[in-house]
């Protein structure tokens, strides 16, 4: 599923509209280059989850995981500083990553070995200042069934 957003308001708004519709256990891989609205994305998930200050919501490049505490625990790492998916395994990620909470990483891609079997993978691109195209891609039949649900009408 590919789609398009024109402003960081439309960005949160998908975000939030996935949060609400995630459970305990569920994964998130963003990738995208710097600036492609990745954090921007991350802050409607948050809100979307029940967390009521937005402005918590920050981009953890140099602590690599913040938690969140929304309806159910929200952990969302940064993999960008990080060498190799060894460094992500040396936090204690995959006890975050296959936990009861919700799992968010930002730069995915650069730890796939990290991520389990099922997840969500969302791919931002920055068209323009505010313009992203944003591709949605299942790995699993849960995530199948989340994307089907957020584009019903």
């Amino acid at each position: 599923m590919i789609f398009k957003t024109t402003r960081m308001e439309e960005t949160m708004r998908f975000g939030k509209k996935l949060g609400m519709v995630l459970s305990p256990g569920d994964v998130v891989a963003l990738v995208g280059e710097l600036g492609a609205g990745k954090t921007t994305l991350v802050k409607g998930i948050a809100q979307g989850l029940g967390v009521t200050d937005g402005r918590a919501v920050k981009s953890p490049t140099f602590s690599l995981v913040h938690k969140y505490e929304g309806r159910i625990p929200i952990y969302h790492f940064d993999a960008y500083r990080l060498e190799d998916a060894q460094e992500m395994l040396d936090i204690g990620s995959d006890e975050m990553i296959y936990g009861n909470g919700v799992a968010i990483v930002e730069w995915a891609d650069k730890v796939s070995e990290c991520l389990p079997k099922e997840y969500l993978q969302i791919t931002l691109t920055a068209v323009s200042v505010y313009e992203r195209t944003v591709e949605l891609r299942s790995y699993g039949s849960r995530y199948d069934t989340i994307i089907k649900d957020l584009f019903r009408t």
